[in-house]
């Protein structure tokens, strides 16, 4: 059984047990995608940069699931963006380990994870490492406080809790590696992250279709889910809004389904064939007797295939999912008509 340590940056206050919250990454734990070199595989939601890092499926460095990240040296890291709305509080969250039977452990350099925050504009408000794994024997950057070394073969958790700042839309979160020292042990061993977390305490979780899901059939999805988050005071009400449609802006031109109802599902009507859906539920707490606050929900996303699925019967021409007399009379209706435009007869 793999040991685990624990390093927690800012402990979250409040946090409500029980509470499953949503995260705000696609692939957090790099379950999706091929295994390979970052330059020669994508990773799905993540964006690479340098050769110098692999998709993997080590048993020994992955902290769940099946697969996991691994970088090992300073020119390569990843990164993802994800949507804020400015004074709201988000928790951040890694697992990393380096395995003493690679090269003998993480030597020259450390890794770090790291916060972006950006305006509307593109333009970075300003960064933040919120923890590093501190390479073991190297002098790491930067110095580190007496004790703080990180041992290998053992999982290291590294969180904080933040509050987006104004005028902050998109954050930003990073995996990669300091330059160290250059020694005789400088550039040695390696390091794995799994399991990266953005979460927002008083948002809706749990969604269902599952953000990023793919070819749903249309007619099988009728409703949309949520796990409601839990009030900041006991017995309190949270009440919901639901924005639908197919706008990626939101809440854009998207409709509002449900307005400041106590739910956690909503019916909804027909889809449409390979269409890409967003949603978004944002919540409403009465927080005691002082004010209302509204948390504004994560943007999901999932996307349809036909009502049969990705494939069609042989014969079934129309695509409706039937071969029929439609069909037929799709075949009559072209029979001998010819779009080859490098054949005279078709002319």
């Amino acid at each position: 059984m793999k040991k685990k340590i624990v390093l927690l940056v800012i402990l979250v206050v409040g946090f409500a047990a029980g509470n499953v919250l949503a995260n705000a990454l696609l692939s957090p734990g790099f379950e999706q995608g091929d295994l390979g070199r970052f330059e020669t595989v994508p990773i799905p939601g993540w964006a690479t940069y340098g050769t110098n890092g692999e998709h993997h499926s080590d048993v020994n460095a992955v902290h769940s699931g099946t697969k996991a990240v691994k970088e090992w040296l300073d020119d390569t890291g990843m990164f993802q963006d994800f949507p804020v709305v400015a004074g709201n509080t988000y928790d951040f969250s890694v697992w990393a380990i380096s395995l003493s039977s690679d090269g003998g452990g993480l030597s020259g350099r450390d890794a770090f994870f790291k916060l972006e925050w950006y305006d509307a504009d593109g333009v970075l408000i300003y960064g933040e490492v919120i923890g590093y794994f501190y390479a073991d024997p190297s002098p790491p950057i930067p110095p580190v406080p007496p004790g703080a070394l990180d041992p290998c073969d053992i999982w290291k958790f590294i969180s904080a809790t933040k509050d987006a700042p104004f005028p902050a839309v998109t954050g930003r979160v990073f995996l990669g590696m300091t330059a160290g020292s250059m020694g005789p042990d400088a550039h040695r061993g390696s390091i794995n992250w799994d399991d990266v977390s953005v979460t927002y305490l008083y948002g809706a979780s749990n969604p269902e279709p599952t953000n990023g899901a793919i070819d749903l059939l249309p007619f099988e999805v009728t409703a949309l889910s949520w796990k409601k988050p839990a009030p900041r005071h006991a017995g309190n009400t949270i009440r919901c809004d639901v924005w639908f449609g197919t706008d990626g802006n939101m809440p854009g031109t998207n409709t509002k389904i449900l307005d400041k109802q106590d739910a956690n599902s909503v019916v909804i009507g027909s889809l449409d064939s390979h269409q890409d859906y967003y949603w978004r539920v944002d919540c409403y707490d009465p927080d005691g007797s002082g004010p209302e606050i509204k948390s504004e929900g994560w943007r999901w996303k999932f996307s349809t295939a036909d009502n049969c699925g990705l494939s069609y019967m042989p014969g079934d021409l129309n695509k409706d999912c039937y071969v029929d007399f439609f069909d037929f009379a799709e075949m009559a209706a072209n029979w001998r008509k010819c779009d080859d435009k490098t054949n005279s007869n078709c002319q």
